[in-house]
């Protein structure tokens, strides 16, 4: 099933992380709907690439886990799997975060970072649909990220958004 959203932003996340196949496909979606962006995180490929690894290591360091490196093999698939320009995940066997409706990538990955108020930590439960941006974002066992983004301008007929 698609979405059909305004005019607005998106992107995808994949990460390499040891857990079970179960776990790796359970994913969530954010939307939000702001006007357009106003950095060049998401169209200048080194600034995208910075932004994405530094605000995830800096929501990582702050639940005391270890940085992540940039991974090319995952940011090739998760910019391939965008050019399909499909707000969906792809059901493959990374885990996966989407975002749409931000004005530059820091605001995306700070948007999936601040579900942390909704987590409990002192009964941690993995994955839930109000916490699973955060919990993908933070999870101890995942050492890599790899993210890419697509200007989709209306293709399937449905949708104007970078994903």
């Amino acid at each position: 099933m698609f979405l059909t959203l305004p005019a607005t932003l998106a992107f995808l996340l994949a990460s390499k992380v040891s857990a079970s196949p179960a776990a790796a496909a359970a994913s969530t979606i954010t939307m939000s709907t702001p006007p357009a962006p106003t950095s060049t995180s998401y169209i200048k490929n080194t600034d995208f690439q910075e932004v994405m690894l530094s605000t995830h290591n800096f929501f990582r360091l702050e639940h005391n886990v270890s940085a992540l490196t940039w991974n090319d093999t995952l940011a090739t698939f998760a910019s391939s799997y965008a050019k399909k320009c499909e707000f969906e995940h792809s059901g493959g066997a990374y885990g996966e975060n989407l975002a749409a409706g931000y004005q530059n990538a820091t605001a995306a990955v700070e948007g999936w970072g601040n579900e942390r108020q909704g987590y409990d930590f002192k009964k941690p439960t993995g994955f839930s649909e109000k916490t699973g941006h955060f919990t993908q974002l933070v999870w101890a066992n995942t050492t890599m990220v790899g993210c890419g983004r697509e200007a989709c301008n209306g293709e399937n007929g449905e949708f104007t958004f970078w994903f």
